[in-house]
């Protein structure tokens, strides 16, 4: 089984999802595999793959960026070179925050009276930004979905699937971090005076940025948290002029094999556009305002894309499989090798590993480019 993410970041697995698997979507989604217009209550998130790499039993999703068919391993330098984002070597050296903080989150201004010392994180990317900028002696707990690091995995876990405030309250925390309030557990929480941040998926690389400093805010890291964000901001700004300047050629990204895609006025699409790449999901009508949109078959042989982004390569997608599919093995993106497996994972959060995202991407591109 992969390892999971967060609860309902993107839209994986959407016509299996609400009976093999709790990952949920955001908002409603139409899920019939041959009509698509029956709608079911999915949560949509601005993330990818994230339902898929929560649950199933696939293996776990590959770290390269292609099939054996493309060209990835010959990458251009100056992206492989970036040197990793790091703040570690400088945490210690930063000055202690003064509280009483007040931040303003999806649920309003939140006031933190004194540093926490037990925070809850119900979302896998916070988690990920906790321990990223030194954080992770405060964590309490953490959602069954949250994996990276690996000492996440050795947290107390909570199912943010099926909230129970009492099984929160037992870890007797001074602050909560979620990213979806599914049913109420903004309320639920301060009910019991929890101090609940309400951090939901960004739809740009900078409100997310803004998210990692504002969650380090919060727990007394702003400093390591605003240098986290710039040395992410600097290097993805790297990679985008290293790897850009790709108008004209179009991709299309898989969520699933159903073709849910999201489309530019999403979190992932915009990282796509920033490398000048055309989305050919942005030509199908968003009847549902989601971001994400289902294709036809028939429309995406049409389109025949220049690159194809594989979100579901965890479960089982590869070049192989499209090209198995009916009239796919005529579609430039298969025939010349330039189908993407994405790490599943890491594409279906925002949080300090959308570098690697970024980074997974313009490899593809610079090895691939037609």
């Amino acid at each position: 089984m992969p390892s999971g993410d967060e609860p309902g970041r993107l839209p994986a697995g959407v016509e299996e999802l609400s009976e093999v698997q709790s990952d949920t979507t955001q908002v409603p989604l139409p899920s019939d595999r041959t009509r698509g217009r029956r709608v079911r209550r999915l949560l949509i998130p601005v993330l990818v793959g994230l339902a898929l790499a929560a649950c199933g039993d696939a293996a776990d999703p590959p770290s390269a960026a292609a099939p054996a068919a493309s060209a990835t391993t010959a990458a251009a330098t100056t992206i492989a070179a970036t040197p990793r984002t790091t703040v570690a070597t400088t945490i210690s050296a930063l000055p202690a925050a003064s509280f009483p903080v007040t931040v303003t989150a999806a649920n309003g201004a939140v006031t933190v009276a004194a540093r926490p010392e037990r925070v809850v994180s119900l979302s896998a990317t916070h988690t990920e930004m906790l321990y990223a900028i030194g954080a992770d002696g405060q964590i309490a707990g953490t959602d069954l979905t949250s994996n990276y690091p690996p000492a996440a995995n050795e947290t107390a876990k909570i199912d943010a699937f099926n909230f129970d405030v009492e099984e929160v309250a037992e870890l007797d925390p001074d602050l909560a971090v979620l990213a979806f309030d599914f049913g109420g557990e903004v309320e639920a929480l301060d009910a019991i005076g929890v101090p609940t941040i309400l951090l939901p998926p960004p739809v740009t690389i900078d409100d997310a940025l803004e998210q990692l400093r504002l969650l380090g805010r919060a727990v007394g890291h702003g400093e390591a948290a605003a240098e986290l964000a710039e040395a992410m901001d600097q290097e993805m700004e790297e990679v985008f002029a290293a790897a850009g300047g790709r108008e004209g050629l179009t991709f299309f990204h898989e969520v699933d094999n159903t073709l849910f895609s999201p489309n530019s006025r999403t979190f992932l699409g915009e990282i796509y556009s920033r490398f000048g790449l055309s989305n050919v999901a942005d030509e199908v009508p968003d009847e549902f305002a989601s971001g994400y949109v289902q294709l036809s078959p028939e429309y995406l042989l049409e389109a025949d894309p220049d690159f194809i982004f594989l979100g579901d390569a965890a479960f089982g997608e590869s070049a192989a499989t499209l090209a198995a599919r009916p009239g796919w093995d005529r579609l430039s993106a298969v025939s010349d090798g330039r189908v993407v497996e994405l790490d599943s994972e890491i594409s279906g959060r925002w949080g300090p590993r959308t570098l690697d995202l970024v980074r997974q991407i313009g490899e593809a591109l610079v090895a691939g480019a037609p």
